[in-house]
């Protein structure tokens, strides 16, 4: 009995040691406060879960090996294509002043400048949206690069990795990049051997092991949506590769998932090749004598067409490049703002900047799924809807299924569509992809799209969310203090 006591005593003084090395760790980082003090919580009431909880996810760990490889590669591709850019004039300087504040940022973040003579279709059906890759897959000459957080191993995700084998037969380089945790089971399916067979290399993107875990943090994923065909023909948005029968739930009412996409041809598919690149040679070995076969010149075209600049984040050297050009645009707007995103969940400086757009006269619109698969997110998400409502920033719950359209436009002159949610896991933890649209005749269509959601939402009144019941709200704000950590 007396061993067992002077075990209990060590493991209790390890604990109390261990957290509070790590409660003045979390201090000594200088996080943001809400990060700091939800790490403190935890750490102060979950005694030995909160230890491992922190070592797990507690610190964005890509490794500092793979953070100096995706650094060096980053550098040695931005540096070639962004001298091509420049030398056929192709990057763009914003006329007006609101959004050369906007473009500069996003450059400044990103290492990759907004670019001119783009030709873009909006694709808001997700079958429309797979049939016309497949399509693109079906005509190409040169290669494939696609790269996805979320891959389906049946339906319409069979199809999808059927049109990469009919390519890769023909002689077509197929490259599939998708993330080792949101293509879980499409990684251990049968498609995949057969792909691989057929000569398409599909790797998959941070993967999740135990001996990773004590070099890197596991929950760190790559989100990104995008692909390339032949340098010539990009896609960027929201939709993975899943049709309206992923995770819909009719019983809970969860789904169908409405989803936008941008297909692009011009410059801008070698700005989205640039960032397939990065990620391809981060988890794959793969030597190429010459990058040149992946940048075409018949793209680089003096035609004025469509201003499209891609922005790519994640926790490496670019770590809040979305942030912070997402909290330029919002700054920048001066008449109207509306926002779709299925996850809200807003860090303090994104919900300052909502509200002040709101008091200085802009018409700021929120527009969220009512249903939601996730009820911790959806439940922090509602804690913070009152001060945004007080603020005069119009809320709308989505009825017509989960909207999962990451979108944003801003006086009708700008559009923002990718894989990025408004929230502090997309903007400081995922491997993210965002398109900022300088054209008013497009913003106008993703504007139409928008309004299309707002006809099958109801908005929400601020008196009667003030007078939610007592509980409800209790819960909300429990969510609420971990909000920092989703």
């Amino acid at each position: 009995m007396a061993s067992l006591s002077w075990i209990t005593i060590i493991a209790l003084a390890s604990d109390w040691i261990i957290r509070i090395g790590l409660a003045l760790r979390v201090i000594m980082r200088r996080s943001a406060v809400p990060v700091t003090l939800a790490w403190l919580l935890i750490l102060l009431f979950m005694p030995f879960a909160g230890i491992v909880i922190y070592l797990m996810i507690g610190e964005n760990r890509l490794g500092r090996r793979r953070i100096a490889r995706y650094n060096r590669l980053s550098a040695e591709i931005d540096a070639e294509t962004v001298a091509i850019w420049r030398h056929h004039h192709l990057d763009w300087e914003p006329e007006e002043d609101s959004y050369r504040q906007a473009a500069r940022m996003g450059t400044a973040v990103s290492g990759l400048p907004p670019l001119v003579g783009n030709s873009l279709e909006l694709l808001s059906e997700s079958a429309v949206m797979l049939n016309r890759l497949i399509e693109d897959i079906d005509s190409a000459q040169h290669h494939c690069h696609l790269l996805y957080y979320i891959w389906m191993e049946s339906n319409r995700g069979i199809d999808v990795a059927r049109a990469t084998i009919r390519a890769a037969q023909r002689g077509v380089e197929c490259r599939v990049i998708v993330d080792a945790v949101g293509s879980k089971a499409f990684l251990r399916s049968e498609l995949v051997s057969q792909m691989r067979r057929a000569g398409v290399h599909v790797i998959e993107a941070l993967p999740v092991n135990p001996v990773r875990m004590l070099f890197a943090r596991i929950d760190l994923r790559n989100h990104r949506k995008l692909a390339v065909i032949d340098g010539h023909i990009g896609y960027a948005g929201s939709q993975n590769i899943t049709d309206d029968t992923f995770k819909f739930n009719p019983r809970t009412g969860i789904g169908p998932w409405v989803d936008a996409t941008v297909r692009l041809q011009g410059p801008a598919a070698h700005a989205l090749q640039t960032v397939f690149l990065r990620d391809w040679l981060l988890d794959c070995e793969e030597e190429f004598d010459s990058l040149d076969p992946f940048f075409p010149d018949d793209v680089l075209t003096q035609d004025r067409g469509s201003v499209l600049h891609v922005v790519p984040s994640g926790p490496g050297s670019r770590l809040d490049a979305v942030h912070q050009s997402f909290l330029s645009t919002i700054y920048a707007a001066r008449e109207e703002l509306v926002i779709t995103t299925p996850y809200f969940v807003p860090d303090e400086a994104t919900k300052a900047a909502l509200c002040m757009a709101a008091m200085r006269g802009v018409d700021v619109t929120i527009v969220v799924p009512e249903r939601l698969d996730a009820p911790l997110v959806a439940a922090a998400a509602r804690a913070h809807y009152l001060e945004l409502l007080e603020a005069g920033v119009k809320i709308y719950h989505y009825r017509a299924g989960l909207l999962h359209a990451k979108t944003m436009t801003a006086d009708r002159k700008l559009a923002l569509i990718g894989s990025a949610n408004v929230d502090m896991r997309s903007f400081w933890l995922n491997f993210e992809i965002t398109l900022f649209i300088y054209d008013d005749d497009f913003s106008s269509l993703v504007r139409f799209m928008q309004k299309d959601y707002l006809n099958k939402s109801t908005r929400l009144q601020r008196d009667e969310w003030a007078g939610r019941n007592l509980l409800l709200r209790f819960g909300d704000n429990c969510a609420q203090l971990v909000s920092p950590l989703l």
